[in-house]
């Protein structure tokens, strides 16, 4: 993504962690992505196995220069390689929608605030037709409301993440985890059209199992100028709950740019 104000935003893909940048008013941007990951350990088993999310598929729209709106949703989500699991086993992924309110716009080198709500919807089944534990999501709610904060250092943009995540159990009805939702990146520009970047990521509290502490660094790059750009990179779990090395692939299209 373009680092200027203005620029369309999104997710800041082959990142998790959100800048507090806005697009104009009238951007429409369709974004696509996939993820893989090895040595994942299982919610229901403890046992690793690899993991597969994508085609992503995302709709970030602005009606206000300070505003955008997003719907994503995670085609498919699979596993293979899971010890005592026969077939590769996967199911429809799940269904989040965002806000971002850029509260604050960055000027002289001043750093830009804003603020994200985010809900996650359940669609991954908990059980396959045979009433196995498939263990490829939690099947529950999710809310998020964070701080957001862009600050220009030189050549560099540093993206800060700061909120609270509510998570509601695996195992236990009307039970919930309260966790520390967090985003620490950087990104550099090293040409128009070639920015290095890199985060950790991720939520920090008391977990349980189905409802984990996460927390995950990424390394990778940002390709293309224009309304066409890709990104790509190496994703590494820091955590026991987290799997091991992987890899991110994603796609921005801006479908819609207003003139200036």
């Amino acid at each position: 993504m373009l680092a200027a104000s203005g620029a369309a935003s999104g997710q800041e893909q082959p990142l998790r962690t959100e800048s507090a940048l806005t697009a104009r008013a009238g951007t429409l941007v369709f974004e696509t992505g996939f993820d893989v990951i090895a040595d994942e350990p299982s919610y229901v088993t403890g046992l690793e196995r690899n993991r597969w999310d994508g085609p992503l598929l995302r709709l970030v729209y602005s009606p206000a220069d300070n505003v955008e709106l997003d719907l994503e949703w995670v085609a498919r989500v699979g596993v293979w390689d899971e010890p005592g699991r026969e077939v590769q086993s996967s199911y429809w992924g799940d269904v989040a929608l965002r806000a971002k309110w850029r509260i604050l716009a960055g000027r002289a080198g001043r750093p830009t605030l804003g603020a994200r709500f985010a809900v996650a919807l359940p669609q991954t089944e908990y059980e396959d037709e045979e009433f196995r534990p498939l263990g490829l999501g939690p099947n529950t709610t999710r809310v998020a409301i964070e701080a957001l904060l862009s600050q220009p250092l030189g050549p560099l943009r540093l993206d800060l993440n700061a909120g609270l995540l509510l998570f509601e159990e695996v195992f236990r009805a009307h039970e919930q985890r309260d966790f520390l939702a967090y985003g620490v990146a950087l990104a550099w520009s090293a040409r128009s059209s070639l920015s290095l970047v890199a985060e950790v990521a991720g939520r920090a509290g008391d977990g349980m199992r189905g409802a984990d502490q996460s927390s995950e660094a990424r390394v990778g790059l940002r390709l293309g100028r224009g309304r066409l750009r890709g990104g790509a990179a190496l994703r590494r779990g820091l955590l026991s709950t987290d799997g091991e090395w992987g890899a991110t692939l994603g796609l921005t299209w801006t479908v819609r740019s207003p003139r200036p």
